[in-house]
């Protein structure tokens, strides 16, 4: 074969060799151009902040510095580099040295003899196997980082919601107080009808079945308080029970914030990132794969001395380059096994990142859904509580007056109670629902405590 057919032959094997990188447009699915609702206020890069409460924010940061599962992802980050160093380590020649030194007895003549050399071995990445396992181990490092910032907003996420749900427990306690007080008060005023001989004692002991209800109540309610607060202490990083959290009301809330456009906010996320880099990281393995087929050409270089005198031991040296020339030539199809399930698990990647992405898409188009709808549901409910306090109100002052029977009241305060209950539930709700959208829309955290650091 001439050399010209030669070049030609090993031009071709390179091109084969490379795995074509894809673009981020071809293979993500087209979102529409803009949501279905949206917001005007800039959320802050660090989101819980948009609440406007230091213990919050506090208690945020302590969970992002502290929590074991964040450590569980940063020790894989820090596992993951180093991998990538390990791998960029073949890109560079290895080179040893060795000294040996030998003492012989030859009829009673010392017979010694001593010995120092280097080698140095050199794999020339004529296809970019070496280069494309760098490259996938770098970007497989780039997607659990990126896992850790997707941890890190779902943690912040989890700690603020449990810091509403204490808040909101706490008022429900208040609000069971509340009940029992009015109750007590209109416990009185039916014993007093009984005693005047104006209603039944089957009424008195139905208001003390109610007024009597508000202690199991109280105390499930209060099991729940101490459940809630050893969740944040997990989060925290914290054995349970070592505080009692107050947490905060789920009331003024911060507006809605702005969503900007679909593809960029969602290709801004970092489980959407995450998904990517590991589609380009399969990518490059494919590469890899392909380049394996094809024949591996190394260089080994040695330099070596040997004297009988240690004194001599560095004035003669004899070296020696070596090439060599490794082609697979039977290997039971493993190799080509492995381009096809690299090659699969790249169409897995594909798959897996416009799933990511339409999740995305959809969980933001939820929480602005969610959203806006439970405004509306807290709006009707604090309307129903007006009227319902107001009708309350009358019948106490007509059962009073001997103008209505005791059941109307006793319905009455029942339905009171429990839209008092579903009101203080409806806007923990909307809380959630805010702190979704904000999750659903956060980008990477700037400058967020944690302890992974690129090695100096």
């Amino acid at each position: 074969m001439s050399l010209k057919h030669s070049c030609a032959l090993l031009a071709a094997l390179a091109v084969g060799a490379c795995s074509v990188t894809p673009q981020r447009g071809e293979l993500a699915p087209e979102l529409p151009a803009g949501f279905d609702a949206a917001g005007t206020a800039t959320a802050p890069a660090l989101w819980w902040t948009a609440f406007s409460d230091p213990q919050l924010d506090a208690l945020t940061l302590q969970a992002l510095a502290a929590n074991p599962g964040l450590q569980v992802i940063e020790a894989r980050l820090r596992a993951a580099r180093a991998g990538t160093r390990a791998a960029a380590a073949g890109l560079w020649p290895s080179v040893s040295a060795s000294a040996s030194r030998t003492e012989g007895f030859d009829g009673g003549r010392d017979n010694d003899s001593s010995s120092a050399g280097l080698a140095a071995s050199y794999e020339v990445d004529l296809w970019g196997r070496v280069r494309a396992r760098r490259e996938s181990a770098a970007l497989s490092a780039q997607a659990t980082a990126e896992e850790l910032q997707a941890a890190q907003i779902s943690l912040s996420a989890n700690v603020a919601s449990l810091w509403f749900r204490i808040g909101t427990t706490r008022r429900r306690l208040e609000l069971i107080e509340q009940d029992r007080a009015r109750y007590a008060r209109i416990l009185s005023l039916v014993e007093q009808r009984f005693r005047n001989g104006q209603t039944q004692a089957s009424e008195v002991l139905r208001q003390r079945q109610l007024l009597e209800s508000t202690q199991a109540l109280a105390a499930s309610t209060r099991a729940d308080l101490g459940v809630q607060r050893h969740a944040l202490d997990e989060l925290l990083g914290e054995p349970a029970g070592r505080a009692a959290y107050a947490g905060a009301a789920a009331r003024d809330l911060p507006p809605v914030p702005a969503t900007g456009v679909p593809a960029g906010v969602v290709n801004r996320r970092p489980d959407v990132r995450q998904s990517w880099s590991q589609l380009l990281a399969a990518d490059r393995d494919v590469a890899a794969a392909i380049a394996n087929r094809f024949p591996q050409l190394g260089l080994d270089l040695t330099y070596s001395s040997t004297d009988a005198g240690v004194a001599e031991l560095f004035d003669d040296w004899i070296g020696s380059l070596v090439g060599s020339v490794a082609l697979p030539l039977i290997d039971g199809g493993a190799r080509r096994a492995e381009v096809e399930r690299t090659r699969a698990v790249l169409d897995q990647r594909v798959a897996a990142y416009r799933q990511t992405v339409l999740a995305a898409f959809r969980e933001i188009q939820d929480a602005l859904l969610q959203d806006r709808q439970q405004d509306e549901r807290v709006t009707s409910l604090t309307e129903q509580l007006r009227l319902s306090d107001a009708s309350v109100e009358r019948l106490v002052t007509q059962l009073r007056n001997g103008q209505v029977e005791y059941p109307s009241l006793l319905e009455a305060q029942v339905s009171n109670s429990a839209l008092r209950r579903d009101l203080l539930t409806a806007r923990q709700q909307q809380a959630e629902f805010r702190i979704a959208l904000y999750r659903a829309l956060a980008g990477p955290l700037p400058a967020a405590p944690t302890s992974v650091r690129e090695p100096a």
